[in-house]
């Protein structure tokens, strides 16, 4: 049974599921390319001093390399799963929901645990709480994403599930 029957946010507004998992596929995409874009800037020197900053207290030498691919990586991955929603959707296929569901859902109890190692290491600054509450504010707008995406998929497995009606009893 899906949870939500619309796609409603600050951002995204469409009266049917569908579409709103088109324009959450886009935001993902998009978002992927622009902390890709961000983790190169950082990668190649520059500022990463940002209380904020995943890549926050990383070695520039060594850990932020290492960190630094392993995101791309990621992201990139976000991409493609990103596509495969698209076409899981059009073709009401529900295992090519799925990378898109484990990959978004990472990204979300990633947010959930950097803000509070944010708050747990950092909390006699002001700044930490502030920082804290703008990245759990955007994780709870994901959760929302990831729920808009799950009720599609639940719409789409009832459609596929068979009705049997007995005919003798």
């Amino acid at each position: 049974m899906p949870l939500l029957d619309s796609c409603w946010s600050p951002c995204i507004w469409t009266n049917n599921l569908k579409s709103g998992c088109f324009a959450i596929a886009y935001y993902t995409a998009m978002m992927s390319a622009v902390l890709i874009t961000f983790i190169i800037f950082d990668m190649t020197g520059g500022d990463s001093t940002q209380l904020y900053n995943p890549l926050f207290e990383a070695d520039i030498r060594l850990s932020m390399q290492a960190i630094g691919g392993l995101l791309i990586v990621y992201f990139l991955q976000m991409i493609g799963s990103s596509l495969l929603l698209c076409m899981g959707i059009n073709k009401l296929i529900r295992g090519l929901m799925v990378p898109w569901m484990v990959s978004f859902g990472v990204a979300i109890l990633f947010q959930l645990i950097f803000g509070l190692w944010l708050l747990g290491g950092y909390y006699i600054y002001l700044d930490a709480v502030l920082y804290t509450l703008v990245i759990w504010s955007w994780m709870a707008y994901n959760v929302y994403c990831w729920l808009v995406v799950h009720s599609q998929y639940k719409i789409i497995e009832e459609m596929q599930s068979p009705n049997i009606e007995l005919l003798w009893p």
